[in-house]
């Protein structure tokens, strides 16, 4: 694919922390089948915690809006707009939004393989 893509997204779901995720629909969106990766945005209200996250592939978030913390295995630090966390494969991760507003988020994550 040579051509930029609008990217269309899946119907938004919503988990019992509050969290709404919305995936990439690749199947809406032009060349999007043969990507390396997938791709998501999601919204955390105020107060919440997203549900502990763990799965074989890499991740990459970059936080668009908000304020709030991440728990990683062992490490938790402080978030904030424009910042990116990256999470190794089989490493339990979860979000806090610790602000007074919506913390929004985009997430990446590669199809093949696991990370040490």
């Amino acid at each position: 694919m040579t051509q930029p893509a609008r990217i269309a997204y899946q119907e938004p779901e919503s988990d019992a922390s509050g969290m709404v995720m919305e995936e990439v629909a690749k199947e809406s969106t032009a060349g999007a089948e043969r990507w390396p990766f997938q791709a998501a945005r999601f919204d955390v209200p105020p107060g919440a915690t997203t549900e502990l996250d763990i799965h074989d592939v890499a991740e990459l978030w970059m936080v668009r809006a908000g304020h709030g913390t991440v728990r990683s295995g062992s490490t938790t630090m402080r978030i904030g707009p424009g910042e990116m966390v990256y999470f190794a494969g089989r490493v339990p991760h979860q979000v806090t939004n610790t602000g007074a507003d919506p913390m929004s988020l985009f997430s990446v994550w590669w199809n093949g393989g696991t990370t040490p």
